[in-house]
């Protein structure tokens, strides 16, 4: 998972992002201009937008900048991925600086006195193009050092011409058009339609099961399934390392993951995305039999579920000489028996408690 740092931009030159302007270097490419009524994407194009949109989409979830706003400045400013400063430091906005000590010095022009000047500046340098994206998103959620309410108003803003309007307000970039730009190639080439970044739940259904966190696991249980509205992070799985969680609901999400709700003796922890649990119950494990068997150890406790968990104990064996075994499970390398008393169904137990 990589890694998500709030960091202030700063000028970090001589010669950096003059009022929070940001240069374009020489080497941008002019974005093709196509008819919106028959949208196409050359394969290039539509390799940057695979590239870049999941990230953005993702970033827009946990900082509320649009996504189609976002894409449309990565593709003026980095010629959709073309320019030298994209290509040899993944700097898609031509962010001056550095990154964790890492920069790129480029050409640039800037827009100063109506006319274009073209200089020699830093540019940071990234390790992919995600963190590019994080740190254009972090520039609107914190501001620039000396004025961190620069962009106020962008943050959750979902009309995109309006969040256009408050980037060149706020003195993103020199070009005086900026805001018409970043407009018009949002609606060239269809970009609203990657605002569209919550999930929702396509199915819901109870169920019978337990799973345990897959080993060398990073990864959260969330409030809602991750790509939801409203998702918030509620625990982190490394915590439950080993531990029997018992799975109570599988919900079918739109974008085609399927979640599972956890729960830990008897409290919930939270909804957790299916490939980060290894299904350790499941009712389809059950298999039917039909014995008699004497009661070894009294004391041995009876669950709900064929796994050890102290919310769903039911009882004990005590006062019972023998029971009827209608099921019988392995779980986790263990035998377990369900067991009932002729009339009514007990629970399970584990095989060494009868013999």
């Amino acid at each position: 998972m990589k890694k998500s740092v709030k960091r202030s931009v700063a000028i970090l030159g001589t010669i950096g992002m003059m009022m929070g302007t940001i240069g374009i270097p020489v080497s941008t490419y002019a974005a093709e201009r196509e008819n919106n009524s028959t949208i196409s994407y050359t394969n290039s194009q539509q390799n940057f937008l695979d590239k870049i949109v999941p990230d953005a989409q993702k970033l827009q979830r946990e900082h509320g900048v649009l996504t189609s706003v976002t894409i449309a400045q990565a593709i003026l400013e980095s010629g959709w991925g073309k320019s030298g400063l994209t290509q040899q430091a993944n700097n898609l906005f031509g962010i001056k600086g550095s990154y964790e000590g890492q920069s790129i010095t480029m050409n640039t022009k800037e827009f100063f006195d109506n006319k274009w000047t073209t200089i020699d500046a830093p540019f940071r340098a990234y390790p992919s193009y995600y963190e590019s994206l994080e740190d254009h998103a972090l520039l609107f959620v914190n501001g620039p050092s000396w004025n961190p309410n620069k962009y106020a108003g962008l943050v959750g803003e979902e009309d995109y011409k309006k969040t256009a309007q408050i980037i060149e307000d706020g003195g993103y970039a020199t070009d005086p058009n900026y805001a018409e730009q970043l407009i018009e190639t949002v609606e060239t080439y269809n970009l609203a339609k990657y605002d569209q970044v919550y999930d929702t739940i396509t199915a819901k259904t109870g169920i019978y099961a337990y799973g345990q966190v897959k080993p060398n696991t990073s990864a959260t249980a969330w409030s809602v399934p991750e790509t939801m509205k409203n998702a918030t992070k509620k625990a982190n799985l490394t915590s439950y390392n080993g531990k029997n969680l018992r799975l109570v609901n599988r919900a079918n999400v739109s974008d085609g993951s399927t979640w599972y709700e956890a729960t830990l003796n008897g409290q919930k922890i939270g909804w957790i995305k299916a490939n980060h649990l290894n299904l350790t119950y499941t009712t389809s494990m059950e298999q039917e039999v039909n014995l008699i068997r004497g009661v070894e150890n009294e004391a041995g406790k009876i669950y709900a579920f064929p796994v050890i968990d102290n919310s769903t104990i039911r009882g004990t064996l005590a006062s019972l000489e023998e029971v009827h075994v209608d099921s019988q499970a392995v779980v986790n390398n263990k035998i377990w028996y369900r067991v009932n008393d002729g009339g009514k169904r007990l629970g399970w137990v584990e095989s060494p408690t009868l013999k």
